[in-house]
């Protein structure tokens, strides 16, 4: 798997609903927790696979992938082996970024 462990991809994916960037839920059975579940266990999926593989309709599918492709969280691009197909990969940076936690802004007080 690229991302890591279930483990690891379970705790990240909840952790993400800690963030206070992005709104993004904790609950790995939301359609936004179920595209990251698939993106962590594969390099790149096609846009058509994802509905599938997360279970849930494909019109929510598009609009949980442009959510998080305006968040940075995944990126589009063109197969190159065939142009006609359009894949999705997560930005592990930018992921990674949305699960760290953010300090208090009067310093905890």
């Amino acid at each position: 798997m690229p991302f890591g462990s279930e483990r690891q991809i379970l705790e990240a994916v909840a952790r993400i609903g800690m963030s206070s960037r992005g709104g993004l839920p904790a609950d790995l059975l939301s359609p936004t927790g179920r595209i990251i579940a698939a993106l962590t266990q594969n390099d790149a999926l096609t846009v058509k696979d994802i509905p599938h593989l997360a279970g849930i309709s494909f019109r929510s599918c598009f609009d949980q992938l442009s959510r998080l492709e305006g968040l940075g969280i995944i990126e589009r691009s063109v197969d190159p082996q065939d142009r006609r197909r359009l894949l999705v990969a997560l930005n592990q940076e930018k992921l990674l970024a949305a699960l760290k936690p953010t300090a208090p802004k009067d310093g905890g007080h």
